[in-house]
C-alpha cells in the first residue's frame, strides 16, 4: 500500500465519520423542531442530504475496490467527480448553517437547557461541515495534481484506480539517467583476480614453463629471437692438389674454367 492509498482511506473514513455525525444530528434537530414549532430549518434537511449521500456512498466505493479490482466506480475519473459534487454540497451546508443561526445562536447561554442543546448541536453541524469540505476538498486536488503529472509523463491514470497506479510516476529523464548510471557502473567495476599466494619460506617459487621459438633448426633460448645471425665469412676459393705421375703437385682452382 502506497502513499496515496493510505491518504486516500484516512480521508474517506473521516469524511463518512463526518456524515455520521452531521445526518444524525440533522436528523434530531429537524425532528424537535418540527414536533415543537411546526416546521424545520433548511441547512438541517440539507445536512441529512448531504451526511446520507456521504456515509452511503463512500463506504459502497471503499468495499467494491476491496473485493473487485479495477471496478468503474474506483476509477481515477469517477472517483474525481463524485468526491467533487460531495465537497461542494458540504461547503453549502456549513455555509447555509453559518447563515442561518449567525443571528439566533450567537451564544449558547439560554434559560432552557433544551435550547442550549440544539445550539451546541447547531455548532457541531457547522464544524463538522467545514472540516468534512477541507478534507475531500484537499484530496480531490492532490489525486488531480498526481493524475496530470502522470499523463505529463506518458503514464495516465484517469481511467484506473488509485491502488493501481502506485501514486506518482517517475519522469522518463530520471529513469533513463538511472539507466545510464548502472551501465557505466557496470563498465568501470574492475574484473576480479585471484590473487597469488605467496610460496613458503625457504622454497624457490617454481617458474611455468613456456615453449620456446625455434629458429634455423635451433631452440633460442633468449627472451627476444636474434635480430640477425652473425655474418659469416666469404668463402674464399679453395685450392685442390693433384698428383702427376711423376710425383710433382700441381695445383687446380676450385672455379670452372672457362
Amino acid at each position: 500500500m502506497h502513499w496515496l492509498q493510505i491518504v486516500r482511506l484516512s480521508v474517506l473514513g473521516f469524511a463518512i465519520f463526518c456524515g455520521i455525525v452531521v445526518a444524525s444530528l440533522s436528523a434530531h434537530l429537524i425532528a424537535y423542531v418540527e414536533e415543537n414549532f411546526g416546521g424545520y430549518y433548511a441547512f438541517a434537511a440539507l445536512g441529512v442530504a448531504t451526511g446520507g449521500l456521504t456515509m452511503l456512498s463512500l463506504p459502497v466505493i471503499l468495499i467494491i475496490d476491496l473485493l473487485r479490482k479495477g471496478a468503474f466506480t474506483s476509477l481515477v475519473v469517477v472517483e474525481l467527480s463524485w468526491l467533487g459534487i460531495l465537497w461542494v454540497l458540504w461547503l453549502a451546508t456549513a455555509a447555509l448553517t453559518v447563515d442561518s443561526t449567525s443571528a439566533v445562536f450567537t451564544t449558547c447561554d439560554f434559560i432552557y437547557p433544551i435550547l442550549n442543546q440544539l445550539c451546541h448541536e447547531t455548532q457541531a453541524i457547522e464544524a463538522f461541515s467545514f472540516l468534512a469540505w477541507i478534507a475531500l476538498l484537499a484530496y480531490t486536488i492532490l489525486l488531480l495534481i498526481v493524475a496530470l503529472v502522470n499523463a505529463s509523463r506518458g503514464a495516465p491514470m484517469w481511467k484506473s484506480t488509485v491502488a493501481a497506479s502506485g501514486g506518482i510516476a517517475p519522469s522518463p529523464a530520471a529513469t533513463a539517467g538511472a539507466g545510464q548510471q548502472v551501465q557505466q557502473q557496470q563498465q568501470q567495476q574492475p574484473l576480479m583476480t585471484t590473487p597469488m599466494t605467496p610460496p613458503p619460506a625457504g622454497q624457490q617459487p617454481m617458474q611455468q614453463y613456456q615453449p620456446q621459438p625455434i629458429y634455423g633448426g635451433q631452440p633460442h633460448t633468449g627472451a627476444y629471437p636474434q635480430q640477425q645471425q652473425q655474418q659469416q665469412p666469404a668463402p674464399t676459393p679453395l685450392s685442390g692438389v693433384s698428383h702427376t705421375q711423376n710425383g710433382s703437385v700441381s695445383g687446380y682452382s676450385s672455379y670452372p674454367q672457362v
